[in-house]
């Protein structure tokens, strides 16, 4: 009998780079620490003071004070997208949308 060679296929997952994703956590939670810093800073001292240490403008400092609450994970960035869309077509709207293209496809 003869020896027969079985071949296997092995499937890897894809590889990302490993650069690209520790760079970028690594910004986002030095920027969430260079925030808090602040914030302490803020409370301590005062926002006048803070912004002139950290040369920030105090319109900057009041937006993430009113969103700091005591929390690293207060300071990330949020998401921009809307969760809303008030002007959106109903169904029914939709509907006779696609039957007028039918129906005039010029």
């Amino acid at each position: 009998m003869k020896d027969e060679e079985k071949s296997v296929i092995v499937e890897l997952p894809h590889l990302t780079s490993r650069k690209e994703t520790s760079s970028l956590m690594n910004s986002i939670t030095q920027d969430m620490k260079y925030r808090q810093s602040l914030m302490k800073y803020v409370e301590k001292y005062g926002v006048s003071r803070a912004s002139r240490k950290y040369n920030r403008s105090r319109s900057y400092i009041y937006f993430w004070k009113k969103r700091y609450d005591g929390t690293v994970e207060s300071l990330g960035c949020q998401s921009r997208r809307p969760h809303s869309h008030p002007n959106q077509h109903t169904k029914e709207e939709l509907d006779l949308i696609v039957r007028m293209r039918r129906r005039n496809p010029q």
